[in-house]
């Protein structure tokens, strides 16, 4: 099984173990969890099937690697990150990332696990490219993003309806040689 160590974070092949634990499912149906990755569609009435058909899917493309985020001190399940909608041929994938249980929030943990899924895209997928995208209010995930070397790409006004109002899209871009490596120990 593959997995990727970091100081804090440990991602490990996201498994049916994974998919069946309650504790994904309940961050799906968290407000505050899913605005940032955007996929507000899981607050609507949503059955578990639906999810694993779609987990299914993801493991099926040959196009996404999806992990699971761990935490190294406790082995806590606490998070996902995905690499995804891989152009194989272009050498291009996007990132994403959530961490589901709030305590380990504003802990860099996020970025770490970014930093390690970025890695791994780089050297040992052979992309040159990875996109990822917040809304403006996300204000952590942009200096996640910022801090590991994406640059904002794109901004689309007024794209996303959150809380009853619209706000921005922000699209950040990163190639190769500008990733950023999180070196600096996380507090």
């Amino acid at each position: 099984m593959l997995e990727l160590t970091g100081q804090h974070v440990l991602l490990r092949e996201f498994t049916k173990d994974h998919l069946h634990d309650p504790a994904y499912f309940r961050w799906l149906r968290d407000l505050e969890v899913v605005i940032p990755i955007y996929r507000t569609e899981y607050l609507l009435p949503l059955q578990f099937d639906r999810v694993v058909a779609h987990v299914e899917s993801l493991w099926k493309s040959g196009k996404d690697c999806l992990f699971a985020v761990h935490d190294c001190a406790t082995g806590a399940f606490i998070g996902t990150q995905r690499i995804g909608h891989i152009d194989w041929r272009s050498g291009v994938g996007d990132i994403g990332v959530l961490i589901g249980e709030r305590q380990f929030w504003g802990r860099g943990i996020a970025t770490e696990a970014v930093s390690l899924a970025c890695e791994h895209a780089f050297q040992t997928l052979s992309l040159r490219r990875l996109t990822g995208g917040t809304p403006a209010s996300s204000e952590a995930m942009c200096r996640c993003f910022k801090r590991l070397g994406f640059k904002e790409e794109g901004r689309l006004r007024g794209q996303l309806l959150l809380r009853g109002k619209y706000e921005d899209h922000v699209l950040f871009g990163l190639l190769k040689d500008q990733f950023r490596k999180l070196e600096a120990r996380i507090s």
